[in-house]
């Protein structure tokens, strides 16, 4: 049966978050290509320490996303986004500012402290209903994707025509814009009646022992280690290959095709069931990742991160919608908070673990990458959407 389309305040309430999430996305989308480069050439650097530059920022989000989740709860979502996109800001502009590599891991710790991806994606659920999730996150994803394109695009364009920090700088200008519109055009939702009982309050560890949960922190945790590690090493070789003023040439299409295939099978989870394109979605990161480790030189190079970036945005709205269904829709900014604080733990250690291996082989990151993917397998592959002895469609 097909869903009935979004009514007047849903269409307003995605419109609202998928700006403030696209705009937010646009600038971290510029310093992601380049941020390995800019933190290997930093004074003092080496790769260990360039990798805790990277992994430094999940690992604090790890620490702050469910307290700030549970505040979120508590405080409105409104109020706790507009205070971690100020402390994000403040985090970019000390970024754009380091002089050397420990400056940059500082300004990393307080571009952490402002965890807030939980509290985002708990506000957009606040007023979808459950059915709908998916395809309300693809909208949303949308406008994160094409701010992916444009990032990519500018990105390796004004590093290589200025250089890499005023991208920071732009970046801090972006959130600026992001914190006036949700201050003036944002409201708090209350949240939805849920299509399930009625559930007792539960505590923080009773939550965080729930099964399906678990599984997809697991399959969180996975995405975004292997996300950090192949832009760790990715833009390196592309480096190598064309120089960083060519990489746009791989970014653009790339970023566009995965972007397009987010909305369809964002669509097709609502459809099909969380499960199934989940293990879709790996399945094009495992291929990309086997492609990386067998393969040498630019035209694999190329195809391997299509196909896990592909994979990577078929799974991005899908499992914090999967997470949203947990039963007690009044810890939803925790749950959420919980699930993206498996995510940047796999962040931080993607960044830490890629620093680390990449000055033995390159490949090696590959490997720790496919082995994790296969954990990722086994999680899904006992999934039941949070309904005890139904096995997920």
């Amino acid at each position: 049966m097909e869903a009935r389309p979004f009514n007047t305040n849903e269409r307003r309430l995605i419109t609202g978050i998928s700006l403030v999430m696209g705009i937010r996305m646009l600038g971290i989308s510029m310093i992601i290509p380049v941020f390995s480069i800019f933190a290997t050439e930093l004074p003092g650097s080496t790769g260990a320490l360039a990798g805790l530059a990277v992994g430094i920022f999940g690992i604090i989000q790890i620490l702050l996303q469910v307290p700030i989740g549970k505040l979120s709860d508590r405080w409105g979502r409104k109020q706790v986004t507009l205070a971690g996109l100020v402390v994000y800001f403040i985090g970019s502009v000390l970024s754009g500012l380091s002089q050397n590599i420990h400056h940059l891991i500082a300004a990393r710790v307080l571009s952490g402290a402002g965890a807030i991806q939980g509290v985002t994606m708990a506000w957009l659920t606040d007023g979808i209903s459950l059915q709908r999730r998916n395809t309300a996150l693809s909208y949303v994803g949308l406008s994160m994707g094409l701010a992916v394109i444009f990032g990519f695009t500018l990105s390796p364009i004004i590093a290589a025509k200025i250089n890499i920090p005023v991208l920071f700088f732009l970046c801090a200008a972006l959130v600026l814009v992001t914190i006036v519109y949700t201050a003036i055009f944002m409201d708090n939702q209350s949240i939805i009646e849920e299509e399930l009982p009625d559930i007792k309050t539960e505590r923080i560890w009773e939550v965080m022992k729930n099964a399906d949960l678990n599984r997809l922190n697991v399959i969180g945790f996975v995405g975004n280690l292997n996300i950090n590690a192949v832009f760790f090493v990715m833009p390196l070789l592309f480096k190598k290959e064309l120089g960083m003023e060519a990489m746009w040439k791989i970014f653009i299409p790339v970023s566009i095709i995965g972007t397009a295939l987010m909305f369809v099978f964002a669509r097709q989870a609502d459809r099909r069931g969380s499960a199934l394109i989940t293990a879709v979605g790996l399945a094009f990161e495992f291929s990309g990742i086997l492609l990386a480790i067998f393969a040498g030189g630019l035209a694999a190079y190329i195809v391997s991160f299509f196909l896990f970036y592909a994979g990577h945005c078929i799974l991005s709205p899908v499992l914090p919608a999967a997470a949203s269904r947990y039963p007690n829709a009044q810890l939803k900014g925790t749950v959420l908070s919980i699930f993206n604080s498996s995510q940047f733990l796999g962040s931080g250690i993607g960044g830490l673990l890629s620093g680390l291996i990449l000055e033995l082989d390159y490949r090696h990151v590959f490997v720790a990458a496919a082995i994790f993917t296969l954990a990722a397998f086994v999680a899904i592959a006992g999934y039941r959407d949070f309904r005890r002895g139904v096995r997920a469609a």
